[in-house]
């Protein structure tokens, strides 16, 4: 503050570069922040490029082989209850938020992090993302369903309800 005071005056030698430099720091490191942020279909991107996805047939054929997969509905609870992939798991995307929340409930339901995991929402649009915050946390065998329930229900293929 003292320096800001003496610039102002322009009475100590040097302080109006110091003060220049440090001025010319913060406008970079905000014009860098903003420049960071990245729009929802970018980070959608990056995740989907980052992850591994199944298709909808490949899906089926876990499920009805009954292959050892967690089949993870990311979807509300109120949208699991209407119908859902047979034998999935439901744990809302809000939960994924933070990683420690997501590992804890993740735990639960899967302890073993080489589990096979597939994950799916309505519209592919949470599924990639949720995939990479497992994979980040140590689940290296978690995959997303391309094209979301919908896809599977576009397939014809059969859903539950709770």
């Amino acid at each position: 503050m003292n320096y800001l005071v003496q610039w102002l005056r322009g009475s100590k030698k040097g302080c109006r570069e110091t003060m220049m430099i440090a001025l010319v720091l913060i406008i970079g490191a905000f014009a860098s922040a903003s420049a960071a942020e990245k729009t929802t279909d970018q980070l959608l991107g990056e995740a989907r490029a980052a992850v591994t996805s199944v298709t909808v047939q490949d899906v089926k054929g876990m499920v009805e082989r009954k292959d050892k997969v967690l089949v993870l509905d990311i979807r509300d609870m109120k949208e699991f209850i209407v119908d859902h992939i047979q034998g999935a798991e439901n744990m809302s995307r809000a939960v994924g938020l933070s990683p420690r929340i997501l590992e804890h409930h993740m735990k639960k339901i899967a302890p073993d992090k080489a589990s096979k995991i597939i994950v799916y929402c309505e519209f592919e649009t949470k599924a990639p993302l949720a995939t990479k915050s497992l994979n980040e946390i140590g689940y290296s065998n978690a995959a997303y369903m391309k094209g979301g329930l919908k896809a599977w229900k576009d397939a014809g293929y059969p859903l539950e309800k709770k």
